[in-house]
């Protein structure tokens, strides 16, 4: 069963998406503030961060897509 959340007051920016590789992957841009944001809330600079975490999509159970941020460890890619 697919859960309702409500948005609520949130920033909302539109970003082209592109294929990557022959596997039908796609790219999509993460505006700028919220690496900013992210990366002062893990006490570092945007390049660092950008650097030592990765991107994790969360989906499937709700409409829509969640990202999370996790420190990259040996071995990811």
């Amino acid at each position: 069963m697919k859960e309702n959340i409500e948005i609520g007051a949130s920033y909302k920016k539109h970003y082209k998406m592109n294929m990557v590789g022959k596997d039908g992957a796609t790219t999509v841009a993460i505006p700028p503030e919220v690496i900013d944001r992210k990366a002062e809330e893990f006490g570092s600079r945007p390049e660092e961060f950008i650097r030592c975490y990765k991107a994790v999509a969360h989906y499937d159970n709700f409409d829509g897509v969640f990202y999370t941020f996790e420190r990259v460890t040996y071995g990811d890619t």
